[in-house]
Order: structure tokens, then C-alpha cells, then sequence
């Protein structure tokens, strides 16, 4: 009879802890604007996670590394768990999209960028409709200030997901042969331990 082991392993462990630190680290490479949004490379390191160790591993790295980062700002911290559950789909949908049948198809430049894609664009519309609620519903903002904060908003996290794409794409394809080769990358990918 064979025990089932646990999904998240040393290994994992290891790799969600280095990744959601380096979500926390890059999420501070930015440029503000106003107090209203700012550019930054975290979301690209979100849909790197998802890309280099699946949608588990990527989802909850990129919600832990993205919370840790609102905990530094008063400003963002009441809505950290929101910035958890938004976050977590960049991850979660780029691992989910690149790791498809990959076992069997190998990974592709293709489904890398597919991912890395549906991933960024599903933060922003999932942003700008939390901001939308948010502003207009819950504190009765004015709709033309709304408005004029969504388009801001919207400009600026159509960059950063356009560089999410960039750079998590060619991250992932310099890093895939690396962790190959110091024996990490199936052992962290694979399936679960005592599956077949």
C-alpha cells in the first residue's frame, strides 16, 4: 500500500517561499503616479511563478508575495485579502494555461504567452471592477472622479500587464533549462507525489 504524500513538499515549500519573496521584492520596482496607481514588475514576477511551478504554487505565491507588499502601506493594507484573491489568478491562470498536458506536449513559447496573458488580463478587469465598486458603491464618490480614476487606473495596469507578459515569458524560458538541470524543475512541476 502506498502512502499518500503531501502536495506541498520541502521542495515546494522552498519554491513558494523564494517566489512570494520575490513577488514582495518586485512588486517595490515601480513608478507612482499620483496616489491614484503606480507601474510595477510585480505581476510579471505573479505570472512567472505560475509559469515556472504550475497554478498552485502560483497562485498562492503570487496572493502571499502581493499581501506581504500591501502589509508596507497603509494605504493598501485594509485591502491586502482583496490583493490575495486577484493576485492569486495571475499566478493560478498562468500556471494553469502553460502547465496544460504539458507532461505529454512538453511546454511552449505559445501557451507560456496564452497564460501569462489571460493571467495579466484577468487582474485588470478584476481591479478595475473591484475599484469601480469600491469607489462608486461603497464610498459614493462622484461617477465623473470614478471614471477619471479608472481610466488611470486602466492605463497603468494595461503596461504592467504587458510587461508582466514580457518579462515572465522570457524569465521562464531562461529559467526552465537552468532548474532542469539542478534536477528542481520535475520534481517541483511533476505530479503529485504517489500519483501516477
Amino acid at each position: 500500500m502506498q502512502t499518500k504524500q503531501p502536495y506541498f513538499t520541502a521542495r515546494r515549500l522552498a519554491a513558494f517561499g523564494v517566489m512570494s519573496a520575490l513577488v514582495f521584492v518586485s512588486s517595490w520596482m515601480q513608478i507612482p503616479i499620483g496616489e491614484v496607481t503606480r507601474i510595477h514588475l510585480g505581476n510579471g514576477f505573479c505570472a512567472l511563478t505560475g509559469l515556472l511551478f504550475g497554478p498552485a504554487i502560483g497562485g498562492l505565491a503570487s496572493g502571499v508575495g502581493s499581501m506581504l507588499f500591501d502589509f508596507t502601506n497603509p494605504l493598501y493594507i485594509a485591502e491586502s485579502w482583496i490583493t490575495f484573491i486577484l493576485k492569486f489568478f495571475i499566478g493560478f491562470l498562468a500556471g494553469a494555461i502553460s502547465h496544460y498536458r504539458a507532461a505529454e506536449e512538453g511546454f511552449s513559447k505559445a501557451k507560456d504567452i496564452l497564460g501569462a496573458a489571460v493571467g495579466a488580463v484577468a487582474y485588470v478587469l478584476l481591479y478595475l471592477g473591484k475599484t469601480l465598486v469600491i469607489k462608486l458603491y461603497l464610498e459614493h464618490q462622484a461617477l465623473g472622479a470614478v471614471q477619471a480614476q479608472l481610466v488611470t487606473k486602466a492605463i497603468a495596469s494595461g503596461i504592467n500587464a504587458a510587461a508582466a507578459v514580457v518579462v515572465s515569458v522570457l524569465l521562464a524560458a531562461a529559467l526552465r533549462p537552468a532548474l532542469s538541470r539542478a534536477g528542481l524543475f520535475g520534481s517541483l512541476t511533476g505530479p503529485r507525489p504517489g500519483e501516477a
